[in-house]
């Protein structure tokens, strides 16, 4: 049956609902949040943090059921012709799951004999009358053993009813073999979820030759896929994928060069515009967008620069705010009325960032500010500046990943500068987060500001993936904010391209993409500890889809957004099916 996979206006519509009743949920080994990592000093003070002696965690361990205290007590005899049968039955338990589960069901495998003759038993009892016939069968047989064979029979079968009661619990529950002997993320035949593709958008008009076809931005409201790029933003059925309305740029020859990355509750959003197909033209005309109609509310220009300009908008719950290379401003989401306008601390300012809930978040450079490279913090209602801290590790870079919480990466001379500063809703506590550790490198550098991020906040929590130095594959982990410590990190299991794609329901999303032993899926890592939950397969040639771009969700479907739309198409939906 169809599901509905709720994209409510106004809130970010990245990610993929899951129903839990759906997926089997299995447990996959959990590592202890490390300790802070060592020695960097903070930008604003100069104690240093404490060392950590980090150390990559262990491959999970194989299944290997207990060995009751019963088990290991039982008196060691000298050797005799029947030793060897005790000491198969005590190392059962390092066999792993499958041989559990065959002595469990009373298989008789190895000895090639049946249930022993006289007890009128079968193997189509329950678990634990398979475990009673197998100790039966211990200590019976066709020829009566002595006193000393006896006990060896006897410890053996203390053992084997130790492991093989383990064995029947597992037995008994609702995964099949296959299942569990491949552990939680790699078993997409037990997927209870299929995904069949809907739709593939065309575009209403043959795009000119060599325009680009990157990305800019996406929007999914009640009825509509909406994507940006060099062609215009143009709206797409949710319903078949059919075009419906393209934006008219607002002014002749302007194209888009950014979006929104949501639209308010009201079906707003903010497109922003080119005033030329020249890639080196001024990025300042807005256009407030009603998604309902695919009409201009209003537009407005945000400079009257003439040169290169770089401009982000934002849509907050009643105003669009929008920060560009000089200036940060708001206005009124239903007129278009001036609210305010910021243009920084100092003289001749060059700024970058965006807006969330009550926040404006900047990265602010002044000729005459000092320290050089500063992290502002606005009130999204009047323009003021609420916070600053100075960074004083010289960054060669800064991008705001985030207005709320407040988050930032710096970039410096090597890989190992690399840091993620964190601020808390005054400012303080201040967290520093290395991307580089000896574990790998955390996939953060795509954050609020770009149209497919790859790291995304909850609270306090961030969230991403991190690729081992050694091409492995890699780990999905989490980070306290508050504190720059790690909250969990789960390996990921599946073979090929793994990428983090949203969040939703409080849970982190990986796309994995198609491989000959396994559909296209999506996996779920809970925020609160990071146990993996493997579901939603997808149809057969799906390929790399998944992870081409940005996945939303609306109206019972999964929409696939590529970056680039020459290698995969507009969008692409999928519908969700019992």
């Amino acid at each position: 049956m169809a599901q509905d996979y709720p994209g409510p206006a106004g809130q970010d519509p990245v990610g993929y609902d899951y129903q839990p009743g759906w997926y089997p949920t299995q447990e996959q080994p959990q590592y202890q949040p490390q300790e802070q990592y060592a020695g960097h000093q903070q930008y604003y003070d100069p104690s240093p943090y404490a060392p950590t002696d980090y150390q990559e965690p262990p491959a999970a361990p194989a299944f290997e059921p207990a060995v009751p205290p019963a088990a290991v007590s039982v008196p060691s005899p000298s050797p005799s012709p029947e030793a060897p049968a005790a000491a198969a039955a005590v190392a059962l338990p390092t066999q792993g799951r499958r041989a559990a589960r065959a002595a469990a069901k009373g298989s008789g495998k190895g000895s090639g004999k049946g249930p022993a003759k006289g007890t009128g038993r079968t193997s189509a009892g329950s678990p634990v009358d398979r475990v009673k016939e197998l100790v039966g069968s211990a200590l019976s047989g066709e020829h009566a053993p002595g006193k000393r064979a006896l006990l060896i029979r006897a410890g053996a079968g203390v053992a084997a009813l130790g492991v093989l009661v383990a064995a029947a619990l597992t037995v008994t529950g609702d995964q099949d073999e296959e299942t569990a002997a491949a552990g939680p993320a790699a078993a997409p035949k037990t997927f209870s979820v299929a995904h069949a593709k809907s739709w593939t958008a065309q575009p209403a008009n043959t795009p000119a030759a060599g325009a680009d076809d990157t990305l800019l931005g996406s929007w999914i409201t009640g009825d509509a896929v909406v994507r940006a790029d060099s062609t215009g933003v143009h709206a797409y059925a949710l319903a078949d994928g059919k075009p419906t309305w393209t934006v008219t740029p607002p002014a002749d020859g302007a194209v888009p060069c950014g979006l929104s990355p949501t639209v308010n509750s009201d079906g707003l959003g903010a497109a922003l515009f080119r005033t030329s197909a020249d890639p080196k033209s001024p990025c300042t005309l807005l256009a407030a967008v009603d998604t309902k109609t695919g009409k201009n509310a209003w537009t407005k220009p945000v400079s009257d620069a003439k040169d290169n300009y770089t401009a982000h908008a934002a849509v907050l719950a009643d105003r669009i705010v929008v920060v560009g290379d000089d200036r940060a401003a708001a206005w009124a989401a239903a007129d278009g009325k001036d609210l305010w306008a910021y243009a920084g601390q100092g003289q001749f300012c060059t700024l970058s960032g965006t807006a969330a809930g009550n926040r404006v978040l900047l990265h602010s450079t002044c000729a005459d500010s000092n320290p050089n490279d500063q992290a502002v913090a606005l009130n999204a209602a009047d323009g003021k500046v609420h916070w600053w801290r100075g960074l004083n590790n010289q960054p060669k870079t800064v991008t705001v990943l985030s207005a709320e919480p407040a988050v930032v990466l710096t970039t410096g001379g090597a890989p190992a500068d690399d840091r993620i500063f964190a601020w808390g809703d005054s400012g303080d506590p201040a967290t520093e987060i290395p991307l580089s550790t000896d574990g790998g490198r955390l996939e953060a550098t795509r954050g609020a500001l770009s149209a497919t991020p790859s790291v995304f906040f909850h609270e306090q929590t961030l969230a991403t993936t991190l690729t081992p130095g050694n091409g492995g594959q890699p780990v999905a982990v989490a980070y306290d904010l508050t504190t720059g410590k790690q909250k969990w990190r789960t390996p990921v299991s599946e073979k090929g391209k793994t990428a983090p794609i949203g969040l939703a329901d409080g849970a982190l999303l990986l796309a994995t993409d198609e491989r000959l032993d396994q559909p296209a899926h999506l996996s779920r890592y809970p925020l609160t500890d990071g146990r993996a939950a493997a579901g939603g397969g997808f149809a057969q040639g799906t390929g790399s889809l998944l992870t081409s771009g940005r996945l939303l969700t609306g109206g019972g479907k999964v929409v696939a957004v590529p970056e680039h739309s020459t290698n995969f198409g507009l969008a692409t939906a999928f519908q969700a099916k019992g």
